[in-house]
């Protein structure tokens, strides 16, 4: 691709860095244990998306992995490449980005056993993906990116099955509903850099919770709403750095959970709120969300990755 400007130079380094770019795609061994198994006692199980980075078949496919590190699972390979998968809240069903083509990606739907992948939308030219899902089950967030027009990215809503497709009039990405169904925080670049927002689910009352001269992506409320976690991205001479960053809902108290050697992005809580799995150095870690103690949940090979993790909800 090309692009013209520094800017755009700076959005796609960091829509690669969160995951949500046209990332090398291949198929290669399957990921292994991890090693050694973190010490915890979280349960519940994780999803998350398989990027091999060498290889013929160029596809990345969604596993399951619990919280022990046991029971390391693909659920779902799909003849288009799957990415960014989040769970329904009665965890019957995940939701994922797929790669139809370079120039379109779309949002898609299964079962979690791996069956009944269905596409929900379908529009050509536009880059849907980083969906999520309402509190009640009933819709779905995502993000649309239009790369014919400098990458500018929308928030998007739909029924869970599809239908009733419509911007909400907000730019911006990466939104993640209130633990109420009330309020969507995002990200959006509305100055120089990327800062976190909320609002209502029909764009309104928009609030800015972040005034930095760093970059705030990829926001998640805490399972009582209390705080959101977000990715911290600064620009360091051996380039980008992301960190895991958390603050209370209404912007204040913010405090790195994680430093510059550990980075991470794609924050997702566990049900309980305890603890925080994220994606670093092409792993998923888990980190206790008060912080400091982390654990490494996968392992994957040397040309592969394990990236954006999603937490299933509790039953």
């Amino acid at each position: 691709m090309k692009h013209r400007g520094i800017r755009s130079v700076i959005i796609l380094a960091l829509l690669l860095l969160l995951g949500f770019g046209c990332e090398e795609k291949a198929t290669g061994p399957e990921p292994g244990p991890p090693s050694p198994p973190p010490d915890t006692g979280n349960a519940g199980v994780i999803a998350y998306c398989y990027e091999p980075t060498s290889g013929d078949n160029l596809k990345e496919s969604i596993y399951t992995i619990n919280a022990d590190g046991s029971g390391n699972t693909e659920v779902m390979a799909a003849p288009v490449g799957l990415n960014y998968p989040d769970w329904s809240p009665d965890g019957e069903k995940l939701a994922v980005l797929g790669y139809v083509s370079d120039s379109t990606w779309s949002i898609y739907a299964f079962d979690a056993d791996g069956t009944n992948l269905v596409r929900l939308t379908a529009a050509a030219g536009v880059w849907d993906g980083d969906p999520a899902w309402s509190p009640n089950g009933t819709q779905i967030v995502f993000t649309r990116i239009y790369p014919s027009q400098n990458y500018r990215a929308e928030i998007w809503t739909m029924d869970a099955g599809g239908g009733n497709q419509s911007w909400t009039g907000i730019e911006g990405g990466s939104a993640r509903w209130s633990p109420d169904g009330a309020r969507l925080v995002y990200h959006a670049m509305k100055t120089d850099n990327y800062e976190i927002y909320a609002c209502d689910i029909d764009g309104s009352n928009e609030q800015q919770l972040t005034f930095t001269a760093v970059g705030e992506l990829a926001p998640a409320w805490s399972p009582d709403g209390s705080n959101i976690a977000m990715t911290v991205v600064t620009a360091g001479a051996g380039g980008f750095v992301h960190q895991i960053f958390v603050m209370d809902s209404d912007g204040s108290n913010r405090r790195a959970l994680t430093d510059e050697q550990t980075g991470g992005a794609n924050p997702r809580w566990s049900p309980d709120g305890l603890s925080i799995a994220f994606k670093s150095h092409g792993d998923i870690y888990i980190i206790n969300a008060d912080g400091p103690e982390l654990r490494q949940l996968t392992n994957s090979p040397a040309d592969a990755k394990a990236i954006n993790p999603a937490w299933k909800p509790e039953s």
